[in-house]
């Protein structure tokens, strides 16, 4: 996972307090700006990050006194910026970024405006990582405001905050910063790290459990077609079934939860089918051996609320046939 982060600008400024008050107003190295969200004009970056895939915490409105959070996965940016040196409102500055936001399609879907008193401790404390754990805070200061925006696309959401407030990082006068973070939904660049399960693994775990299941068969997305960085894990299977010549299988097809039911059923008797027909064709194993079944998201292994639950619960599962 690519990895780019800079946080220099707070421990230069911290290690030699002498510099809170004269600091140079250009962007620290490597920084940018998101390619869809421009800068407040007059701003520069003085902390960023980004991440090709991470999560991140947004907090929304409160509920039974509790905030309420969620946690997307996907391309991940942070940017801190220190706005121009001048008489800006938070409410200035965050309304500037609402009315950019609205104006491309996204939602505001929640808002918090006044004193640090009146904002959720835990929303600025969010911003550890950004601000770092130093003599002097950036998010020390008064006036915090803070946001959540929400793009729906098909592909997966878009979400935007922004926290402002006055800082007191610099010495003379109150300073409007901005910390705004966004995250795009996306499917994670998989396969960086392989883990190869032998016929004889299979081999003791039907024997212990009855079934073994197995995450190394790949299909194209929302279809039943095998990849074929998938045959090894094939072969595998195959040799299970030459060295236990008794042995017969389901083949059980497993989905997400993501989409319809009905959808995801078919697919994962369609994924069975296939996973049988390979080792039929490809490997020669006798037909009636196997059975093939799908049913889709019927049998999580783990929450469908999170992409690490979602690929758990996307398996075949080998399942011994017991002859009475």
């Amino acid at each position: 996972m690519f990895k780019n982060l800079i946080f220099s600008f707070m421990v230069m400024s911290f290690i030699f307090p002498g510099l809170t008050t004269s600091y140079a107003q250009e962007d620290i190295e490597g920084s940018k700006d998101h390619s869809m969200i421009s800068r407040y004009d007059g701003s520069y970056i003085r902390g960023y990050e980004h991440f090709d895939y991470d999560r991140l915490t947004f907090f929304m409105k409160e509920k039974d006194g509790e905030l309420q959070k969620i946690k997307p996965e996907g391309e991940a940016t942070r940017i801190l910026y220190f706005l121009p040196a001048e008489d800006l409102s938070v409410l200035q500055v965050q309304r500037n970024y609402q009315i950019a936001l609205k104006s491309a399609g996204f939602e505001i879907v929640y808002e918090c405006l006044g004193g640090k008193d009146e904002i959720p401790n835990k929303i600025y404390m969010n911003f550890d990582r950004i601000s770092g754990d130093y003599n002097k805070n950036v998010f020390a200061g008064k006036e915090h405001s803070y946001f959540l925006a929400k793009l729906s696309q098909e592909n997966g959401n878009m979400y935007v905050s922004a926290h402002t407030l006055l800082s007191e990082w610099a010495d003379e006068d109150k300073q409007a910063v901005t910390a705004l973070q966004i995250l795009e939904e996306k499917p994670m660049n998989s396969g960086k790290v392989k883990v190869e399960i032998s016929a004889d693994a299979m081999a003791e775990d039907i024997g212990k459990n009855g079934s073994v299941s197995i995450y190394g068969i790949h299909f194209n997305t929302n279809e039943a077609t095998i990849k074929e960085k998938s045959e090894s894990i094939l072969s595998e299977i195959a040799e299970l079934l030459e060295m236990e010549s008794d042995l017969n299988l389901l083949v059980v097809g497993h989905t997400d939860a993501t989409g319809s039911i009905k959808h995801n059923m078919d697919l994962s008797k369609q994924r069975a089918e296939a996973v049988v027909e390979f080792l039929t064709a490809e490997n020669g194993v006798s037909a009636d051996r196997l059975e093939s079944y799908g049913v889709g998201p019927l049998s999580p292994v783990a929450s469908n609320e999170d992409e690490d639950g979602r690929a758990q619960n996307r398996r075949v599962e080998l399942v011994k046939i017991v002859n009475e």
